[in-house]
């Protein structure tokens, strides 16, 4: 569970007026993310460092056939979990994120805000001009060849991870953070600078950016073992469009 500390959402609640989006688009029953995702070149690696900043081992969840990525998962609180995704040596192309293999350390790459009807959201979106692709299906079979299922709704321009993706887990489909271990908590997750979503009301409208504003930057605190511990979305991360769990 979330301490009680505050929580504040990157596209929503706190962040709503810099992103210039209404707080309706919110799905009301979503205290949390779903899942933050944390890239790195290796998922060795990223096991390793997550196990030394947090105290726990994360469990391998899977490869993402076709998109050339694996991933192990820690758990953040119900219904919610950490994802580190590496390049999958078994596949030969790195399909999306594919400047993990460029990582000198893992960072966050994205998050996935829960969601019940994509469609609707979807076209909520898209009525404020805000582009998106989906919803789209998707899937990963366990190692112990359980398959989970979901659809994804991503945004066309997501600000390097800034703001979130959107997942519909399968009535059928058990949840990853259901059988992750681990113990982490979630304290927080907020950006830091300006962030806005809508497109420019016409043609002679143009956004003249602050010189003196810092770069927006997605910032997770932590808690573990060990005591509490960040995870950044670093400034200009390029990214592709396509995620999944």
């Amino acid at each position: 569970m979330l301490s009680r500390r505050v929580f504040l959402y990157t596209s929503y609640g706190a962040a709503a007026a810099s992103l210039s989006l209404g707080s309706k688009l919110m799905p009301a029953d979503s205290p949390q993310p779903d899942h933050l995702v944390l890239g790195c070149r290796d998922l060795g690696e990223g096991i390793a460092y997550m196990q030394k900043v947090s105290g726990y081992v994360a469990a391998p969840g899977g490869s993402h056939p076709g998109k050339g990525t694996r991933n192990a998962l820690l758990k953040l609180g119900s219904r919610c979990y950490l994802e580190i995704m590496a390049p999958d040596p078994a596949q030969p192309k790195l399909a999306w994120h594919q400047d993990l293999p460029t990582f000198t350390e893992p960072r966050l790459v994205g998050w996935a805000q829960p969601a019940k009807d994509l469609d609707s959201l979807a076209a909520q979106l898209r009525s404020k001009g805000i582009a998106c692709v989906g919803p789209f299906p998707g899937s990963r079979a366990k190692p112990n060849g359980e398959l989970l299922r979901w659809k994804l709704l991503v945004l066309e321009d997501d600000k390097q991870g800034i703001l979130p993706f959107y997942i519909e887990w399968a009535a059928d489909s058990a949840h990853p953070a259901d059988d992750a271990p681990g113990a982490c908590r979630l304290l927080s997750l907020h950006h830091i600078g300006h962030v806005n979503q809508l497109p420019s009301p016409g043609p002679d409208f143009h956004l003249i950016p602050d010189p003196s504003a810092p770069p927006a930057q997605l910032k997770a605190t932590m808690a573990g073992l060990f005591g509490e511990f960040e995870l950044l979305v670093p400034h200009r991360l390029l990214r592709n469009l396509e995620q999944d769990p």
